[in-house]
């Protein structure tokens, strides 16, 4: 299909699934899939007064495959009652419970919920609190109900402990690099938005980040909830950097680089070589693997008709293998004036399937185009 046909396909066929009634934002969206059921799960961050960025609601987003239309939102937790989670207030419903608290969820904006493959019955979503600290909660999902939130582990230094800013900055200063500041009164924030996923050593595989600092590979072993640090990029980042394993390699890519941002890794992250630049707009990339190759979904500037922040209204999708980037195809390059924002796109059984949000409802209010989520079926495209 030409791009025209692409964008008109997305469009015609795109679904609203998170709470447009008592939202007045949505984004960062962050999906996975139950492959024996067909029902996609997505992590994302919300709010009921402020438009555009904010950091008062998790939420979790339920949708059948094959019947978006009966998406449902469950809140995961959201910010105003107690001084914390340890001391939450479980509010209980018919279906499932959540947590309120008063500590600020997702001060950054790429803090938002995380999810890996769906594994033995029920959905992980990580989220942080304030910046600094990293919580957990599964969602059973033959009994609709959250489990309670625990602080993510992390062994470090022979110590299993909190998984916390503070821990990241000792691994990046025990490799001698130094810049990442959590002590200010604006501190940089850890930030994981990447996907765990799952590897034949079972294993999952992620990047984290913060506001600005070298990326960081980590792993928790399938089952337990206990990071692992494993390597590191040398090259700093701004807010995210994602990751994607083909054929035994590990490639990422970096938002906000000064430098080169695409990069791969023969030994599993724990060293990289770098494979140049890509041009994109400072806005979350991402990258997938899809039939043995790696799909990268970026943003360019300057793209119009645009009535949202630049560089927020439009995908660029290529299609490719190894570090040479003159060799990867582009599948499509789509636009929509009210946004394509932090767009995450999946693979179920070979077909593609997307979210992501837009300011179609508070256009006027704000520019950021993070008011409601979209899902899509894309569907199966030539790699070739």
């Amino acid at each position: 299909m030409t791009n025209d046909e692409w964008t008109k396909h997305i469009l015609d066929h795109r679904i609203a699934i998170s709470d447009t009634v008592t939202f007045t934002d949505s984004e960062a969206p962050n999906s996975c899939f139950d492959p024996d059921r067909g029902i996609v799960y997505t992590v994302y961050t919300a709010s009921r007064k402020n438009y555009g960025e904010s950091g008062d609601i998790v939420a979790l987003a339920i949708t059948p495959l094959t019947q978006p239309w009966r998406s449902e939102t469950k809140i995961i937790a959201e910010r105003g009652v107690t001084p914390g989670f340890k001391d939450s207030i479980k509010i209980t419903n018919s279906t499932c419970y959540y947590y309120q608290t008063d500590e600020t969820l997702y001060t950054a904006k790429t803090h938002f919920g995380q999810m890996g493959e769906v594994k033995r019955g029920y959905v992980r979503a990580l989220f942080c609190s304030s910046g600094w600290d990293y919580f957990y909660v599964d969602y059973d999902i033959q009994n609709s109900c959250l489990g309670p939130i625990k602080h993510l582990k992390c062994n470090w230094n022979g110590t299993v402990q909190d998984m916390t800013a503070g821990i990241y900055k000792q691994y990046l200063e025990s490799h001698g690099l130094t810049g990442y500041d959590v002590e200010s009164e604006t501190p940089d924030r850890l930030i994981m938005s990447d996907k765990f996923r799952l590897q034949p050593d079972g294993y999952r595989y992620a990047m984290a980040t913060a506001i600005f600092a070298q990326p960081v590979v980590v792993r928790i072993k399938d089952g337990t909830d206990i990071v692992e640090f494993v390597g590191h990029i040398d090259q700093c980042a701004q807010y995210e950097a994602q990751s994607a394993v083909v054929n035994g390699k590990m490639y990422a890519i970096l938002r906000g680089s000064k430098g080169d941002n695409f990069f791969m890794s023969d030994d599993m992250g724990k060293s990289f070589h770098t494979c140049g630049h890509i041009e994109f707009n400072t806005t979350r990339p991402q990258l997938l693997p899809y039939k043995d190759k790696v799909l990268i979904a970026v943003s360019l500037c300057g793209i119009t008709p645009n009535r949202v922040r630049d560089g927020r209204n439009n995908i660029l999708l290529l299609c490719g293998e190894g570090g040479d980037l003159s060799k990867y195809c582009q599948v499509f390059h789509i636009a929509d004036s009210l946004g394509f924002v932090y767009y995450d796109i999946f693979d179920y059984k070979g077909t593609l399937y997307m979210t992501w949000s837009n300011a179609e409802l508070y256009v006027d209010k704000n520019p950021q185009a993070k008011d409601l989520l979209w899902f899509v079926r894309i569907g199966e495209i030539e790699t070739e």
